[in-house]
């Protein structure tokens, strides 16, 4: 710890004094380095406290040179002699301003090694003094970390005449072949048909209310996804165990009685049929983690984590599914309420399809509003969601799955049936699609136009 006291931390006082002499000979400097870094980016206490005058007088839009700079910083108590010789100087040594988002980048480089430096200066005394338990202080660094890599900063405007070929491009090819999906496939026909499928980027809330099969209906969009289109999938299932999720993949793939499986009551034919789905499901890219006590940031960091491992071998992360929301913890340790919790969660999933650019889906509970007396049936509604509206508010797509054969279970002919309801679609129609459920194999599959008519 002594020797890294006498260390200097990472900065580049010669960067920051070619960013201040850009800026005061040239207006559009500053224009180009919003953005790249802030004031707090500075190590040189009197080049942050210049910096931070020029982006006043800038947003003031009062005029920014040598005189009028020199005069911000007396009226704020700067009482150095040399002021004005020093911001000469400045601009004696930046011929061109050319070179400005260079210097940003570095001076932004810099900052960030500094604060890692800070997180780990700090994460070794607190294990040295034992202030905390090892889980919390590893929970707290992921946290610190992740938000230094969350402060990216934004690459601003994009020219609507970048965008024009690709778009027309992706036009072009959706036109040729016009049965493909925009998005990944779900291997619902009529789910894709409406949504053009899970879309890279976007949150996709799948609700019900318990024993409806919501579960069941994910693995089945993760075995068409990852089994059947040979795509990597990546599952967190903070409810069930990773063996319980094989069973049901066996019964689904297999259509074997998943009861048969879990009893071990197979005959020879189900062991055929479970061998030949046993093949099929080694071979795809399907990855499952079942910490039942996991926080959002972990999340984020284990899918980066996953993605990195699937582009070793040639695979690409297509698609992550949550089972489920309520199970997961917030990133900021206490909260409020619960819904303060559920939407830092909602919002942190939504960042996490945003930067992997992927869909995820995240398995969600609906409220027992959906059975309380006055209503003319259980359907569920968007404002069902439990927790939080935040939910709603960040999913691009929200579906609830829905059995009137589970509330009304005399009725031999409901035993069966079920409706996909597309509550909420940012891009597209909302709607209800008509399923069949096959319990016994935990598996879902589209109503025929008979099934739909009865």
């Amino acid at each position: 710890m002594n020797e890294l006291k006498k260390l200097i931390p990472p900065q580049a006082i010669e960067a920051e004094e070619a960013v201040i002499g850009s800026m005061l000979i040239e207006k559009e400097a500053i224009i180009k380095l919003i953005g790249i870094i802030d004031e707090n980016d500075f190590y040189n206490g009197k080049n942050k406290r210049i910096y931070k005058t020029i982006m006043e007088l800038y947003i003031e839009d009062e005029a920014v040179d040598l005189l009028t700079v020199c005069n911000a910083l007396k009226k704020k108590g700067e009482e150095d002699r040399e002021l004005m010789k020093y911001l000469i100087s400045l601009v004696d040594r930046v011929p061109t301003a050319a070179n400005v988002e260079y210097y940003g980048r570095i001076i932004r480089d810099k900052s960030v090694g500094r604060k890692i430096i800070k997180i780990g200066t700090k994460t070794v005394k607190d294990v040295f003094n034992e202030n905390e338990g090892v889980e919390n202080i590893l929970e707290r660094v992921q946290d610190e970390l992740f938000k230094i890599s969350g402060e990216k900063r934004g690459q601003g405007f994009t020219s609507i005449t970048k965008l024009v070929t690709p778009t027309l491009t992706k036009l072009e090819k959706l036109h040729l072949n016009p049965r493909d999906v925009s998005g990944l496939s779900t291997g619902f026909r009529d789910f894709d048909e409406k949504t053009g499928g899970l879309h890279s980027g976007e949150l996709i809330i799948l609700a019900a209310r318990p024993s409806m099969g919501k579960t069941a209906f994910a693995l089945n969009i993760a075995e068409h996804v990852g089994i059947k289109e040979n795509k990597g999938v990546g599952i967190f299932s903070l409810e069930m165990k990773k063996e319980a999720l094989m069973v049901r993949f066996l019964a689904s793939v297999g259509r074997v009685n998943g009861s048969k499986l879990r009893n071990g009551r197979y005959n020879v034919e189900d062991w055929v049929k479970l061998t030949a789905s046993a093949s099929k499901i080694s071979k795809s890219p399907i990855y499952i983690d079942d910490d039942s006590d996991i926080s959002v940031i972990e999340i984020r960091g284990r899918a980066r984590k996953l993605e990195s491992e699937l582009k070793v071998v040639g695979k690409k992360l297509e698609l992550i599914i949550i089972d489920y929301i309520q199970f997961i913890k917030g990133s900021m340790g206490r909260y409020d309420t619960r819904q303060q919790e559920v939407a830092d969660i909602s919002r942190s999933l939504k960042g996490l399809a945003k930067d992997l650019e992927i869909p995820v889906v995240a398995i969600s509970q609906l409220s027992r509003r959906t059975e309380e007396r006055g209503r003319k049936d259980n359907r569920p509604q968007l404002s069902d969601l439990r927790d939080s509206g935040a939910i709603e508010q960040d999913a691009d797509v929200v579906v609830m799955l829905y059995r009137e054969g589970y509330y009304n279970r005399e009725d031999l002919d409901l035993a069966k049936k079920a409706s996909l309801i597309i509550g909420k679609q940012r891009n597209g129609p909302t709607g209800e699609i008509k399923l069949i459920f096959e319990g016994e194999y935990t598996k879902f599959s589209e109503a025929s136009e008979e099934d739909s008519i009865n």
